[in-house]
């Protein structure tokens, strides 16, 4: 893993600006580090503060009183190289220049050193003396509560009686603790207050970093605010609208989840789209749906994702349902010691169809108003001798199996028709469950199976950019969150749902990210 370049935040993805990454409050641990910032945290330009590297009235002292003296003594060195010319020709007012200037030279740098020594005895924490520092604003003790020093540590340059250097902070004693008001203590040796043993002592409060204007506040210790996610081609204006209740309770609007079964990487993640989730009055469920299981012996993973049709009524629940139902399937066939290539998809999916039928039977729903497709996959946990395994596909309608190869993204199934009907849906639950198709795939160490609706399949089968952009970052596993992030990608009119299940196989060397 490289180390991120200095000033780059880890998650962020190059070419994007994140609303907080300017108006982070200073911690203790960043109080210094930011240009135009003092070591003891003090902003340049505030009372007491000084550009870092600069004291005014230290440094130009010195290189004046340095200056007058040596140029003094090279001028009379001058002369008396002039003089030793007239008197003792070319050759002695040579040797009078030149002892002239060494003269100078050394005169000046004797007085630079002494009163550098001098001054720095005043200004450099832990010299000789604690006096004022040079220079603008107040001094650092001139507060009626800002001591001179504490634990024999002295005050810091730049401090300016409001924050606490980061050499006072160790565990109060009781002989450390003054009540405020009890006047400047200076040099003087400080005695425990007497008062009640049972009063609690005062609570010392950092000071709230300021905030520019026109910002929010992130509260101390939360978390930053989540980076923005990804833009495809172009963004979308129903993404900047907020997000509508449906009118009756419906499931989350999102859902991640993490795994890992055997020597895979599970990761899982669904959220509703722009289009069903900002009309006030038409705002509608997640009509996608995921299910992940694992049989008995934890030998197979087994996956399901179904995506509800958009006309139907009740698609949420069909696609809830059929999730459920195909993996409970796939898990009782393992169970029962079925080889992995003899599952039979058919009676799987004619299972999902029948409680899919029956749920809205026992709701007095119509048949037409709980269709939905799907998708479902049987994963081996552990490889084949040569490193690959074979994975069980089966799936009815659009929703895709997708193949991370080195270079692409290959489809295994899930194509759309071309031509006039491209779009339109003549397979699906629970209608026609006999219309269901089986593939097979292997896939070969440190590749992954995506398995997708719609929502995500499109962008991956139509925009170049974000087939690149998730073949990158999809490349090792990541985390439930990022996930997330992922397929809410922000792209023009594809506001549809989206939901990924993408499961990882470990490199040759056995490594994970």
């Amino acid at each position: 893993m490289t180390q991120d370049p200095p000033g780059h935040d880890h998650g962020h993805e190059q070419g994007y600006t994140y609303p907080y990454d300017h108006a982070r409050p200073q911690g203790p641990k960043s109080a210094g580090r930011g240009p135009g910032r003092l070591p003891g945290g003090v902003p340049v330009g505030a009372p007491g503060g000084q550009p870092p590297g600069h004291h005014r009235g230290t440094s130009a002292g010195r290189w004046r009183a340095a200056g007058v003296i040596g140029w003094s003594t090279a001028l009379l060195a001058l002369l008396a190289g002039i003089l030793g010319g007239i008197m003792a020709g070319p050759y002695g007012a040579t040797a009078g220049l030149v002892v002239g200037a060494i003269a100078g030279f050394l005169a000046g740098e004797a007085v630079m050193a002494v009163t550098s020594r001098k001054q720095d005895e005043q200004t450099i924490p832990g010299g000789a003396a604690d006096g004022p520092r040079q220079g603008t604003g107040p001094s650092p003790v001139s507060s009626p509560h800002a001591p001179a020093s504490r634990n024999g540590n002295p005050v810091p340059a730049g401090w300016n009686g409001t924050t606490t250097p980061a050499a006072w902070q160790s565990p109060p004693s009781p002989a450390d603790e003054r009540p405020p008001g009890s006047g400047p203590v200076g040099g003087v040796e400080r005695v425990a207050p007497t008062r009640p043993v049972a009063e609690p002592a005062v609570p010392v409060v950092p000071p709230v970093p300021a905030v520019p204007a026109g910002r929010k506040r992130v509260p101390s210790g939360a978390a930053w605010a989540c980076p923005p996610p990804p833009v495809m081609y172009q963004p979308s204006r129903l993404a900047e609208l907020p997000w509508r209740l449906p009118q009756q309770p419906a499931p989350p609007g999102m859902a991640a989840d993490s795994a890992r079964v055997g020597d895979l990487e599970v990761r899982a993640a669904s959220v509703v789209g722009p289009g069903h989730r900002i009309d006030e009055t038409g705002a509608g469920p997640r009509q996608d749906s995921y299910r992940i299981g694992r049989d008995a012996a934890a030998r197979h993973l087994v996956v399901a994702v179904a995506d509800g049709m958009s006309d139907s009524s009740h698609s949420d629940a069909a696609a809830a349902v059929a999730t459920l139902s195909l993996v409970n399937s796939l898990r009782r066939q393992l169970d029962e010691g079925v080889p992995l290539f003899h599952l039979d998809h058919g009676s799987a999916f004619l299972e999902a169809a029948r409680h899919v039928h029956a749920h809205a039977s026992q709701r007095q729903w119509p048949a037409d108003s709980v269709r939905t497709v799907a998708v479902a996959a049987v994963v081996p946990a552990g490889a084949a001798p040569n490193g690959d395994r074979d994975v069980w596909i089966a799936g009815l309608g659009d929703t895709g199996a997708w193949a991370r190869r080195p270079q692409r993204w290959a489809q295994v199934l899930g194509e759309k028709e071309q031509g006039p009907d491209a779009g339109r849906l003549r397979t699906f639950l629970p209608h026609t469950p006999e219309a269901v198709e089986r593939r097979h795939v292997s896939l070969g160490p440190g590749q992954a199976l995506a398995l997708t609706t719609d929502g995500v399949g499109d962008a991956l089968a139509e925009l170049p950019q974000a087939h690149d952009w998730f073949h990158h970052h999809w490349a090792a596993p990541v985390t439930a969150l990022d996930l997330l992030l992922h397929i809410s990608y922000d792209s023009h009119q594809r506001n549809d749902d989206r939901t990924a299940v993408v499961v990882w196989t470990p490199s040759a060397d056995g490594g994970r990210r």
